[in-house]
């Protein structure tokens, strides 16, 4: 089961690259919507099932704390200031 746990962070690090890149640079799109989507969204949903499904291990741990801290800030930051910024 270590290779789920490596899948886990292996996705982790895929999608925090990604949402590093595309948050802290100036570049413009890094990728089409439903790309960044997948990417930021979909990849740690995965990554967190996975990590959850595995033996425990360090690696379970930092899957677990990765992914969670990817879907904050992919999606529960940018609901949570859709309720406050309502005015243009």
């Amino acid at each position: 089961m270590k290779k789920l746990d490596m899948l886990s962070v292996f996705l982790f690090i895929i999608s925090i690259v990604v949402l590093g890149f595309a948050l802290f640079t100036t570049v413009g799109d890094l990728f089409s919507g439903p790309v960044m989507i997948v990417i930021c969204v979909i990849f740690p949903i995965i990554g967190l099932f996975i990590a959850l499904k595995s033996h425990k291990s360090t690696l379970k741990v930092f899957g677990i704390a990765g992914n969670s801290f990817v879907l904050l800030f992919s999606v529960v930051v940018p609901l949570a200031s859709t309720f406050f910024w309502n005015q243009p």
